[in-house]
């Protein structure tokens, strides 16, 4: 019987296929199992199985194609909402960096709107070479100067930075205020109590100190340190920063005072260079 089936075995598909589609015709055409006899029976319930069987097959296809398009969609979905995220992401960062930008400026504008009398030249810093002994910060001038020499101030919005130390073309190097070379006359701003401000070149630390300033100069922790103007190098009133620490003791002539820059030096993106003083 077997070796009958392999033989014949198309010849036996096309057969049960031909009855069950004989099947269906007769379901469909509203036959019941006793009208059909005992052959039409069988074939009744075969058609029956296999509409059964093809429902539940195509049922599951069905589903499985509904399935398969909703992860889809989803897919598609989740990408549509990856490539708005970076978007906006992009966007906030761009918006982020215009409203810095606009800060600064905006710093630079009022801080020559303080000091009218000062003809400053706009600079970018490029490159910065700080450790324990040497302060040094590079910029690139706007535009070629004659006017920028050695010595010149250079300030920013928060207040004083340094001074030129060599100017090379578009390129200078400024020497900053927290260099243990660097010496700026200073006054504190609520008492005018005067002293010498100078680098203390600590590692990581742009901590400044006052030097020769009286013991009896009463000064707090918090006072505004500017400067003076004396010596005729830097502009006076220009801030500094602010007293961070306060050292007494009970003898000898001066006071120990610790300086915190108003100067981000990590942060100095723009410096002008101070070419000119009119009240000098």
């Amino acid at each position: 019987m077997l070796e009958f089936l392999q033989k014949y075995r198309t010849a036996v598909m096309l057969s049960v296929f031909l009855l069950v589609g004989f099947g269906l015709v007769l379901v469909e055409g509203g036959q019941t199992e006793g009208a059909l006899g005992p052959l039409g029976g069988v074939v009744f319930q075969a058609s029956a199985a296999s509409q059964s069987a093809l429902t539940a097959a195509s049922g599951g296809i069905s589903g499985f194609w509904d399935r398969h398009m909703e992860l889809v969609r989803v897919k598609e979905e989740n990408a549509r909402l990856r490539d708005e995220l970076h978007r906006v992401i992009d966007e906030r960062t761009r918006l982020l960096g215009v409203m810095q930008e606009n800060a600064r400026l905006r710093g630079l504008v009022g801080f020559q709107e303080d000091h009218p009398t000062l003809s400053l030249l706009p600079a970018r810093v490029v490159a910065k070479d700080v450790n324990a002994y040497f302060r040094v910060i590079s910029v690139r001038l706007e535009s070629t100067s004659a006017l920028v020499r050695e010595g010149m101030p250079v300030v920013s919005s928060a207040g004083l930075v340094g001074q030129v130390a060599n100017v090379d073309g578009r390129f200078a190097d400024v020497l900053l205020t927290v260099d243990r070379q660097s010496a700026v006359d200073v006054i504190v701003q609520r008492n005018r109590a005067r002293g010498v401000l100078e680098g203390r070149g600590f590692d990581n630390d742009y901590s400044t100190r006052i030097s020769y300033l009286l013991r009896r100069d009463e000064v707090d922790e918090g006072d505004v340190v500017v400067t003076s103007g004396m010596g005729g190098r830097f502009p006076r009133d220009v801030i500094v920063g602010r007293i961070a620490e306060v050292r007494r003791q009970n003898y000898g002539l001066f006071q120990e005072v610790v300086v915190e820059p108003a100067v981000d030096f990590s942060r100095l993106e723009e410096v002008f260079i101070v070419v000119g003083d009119e009240t000098r």
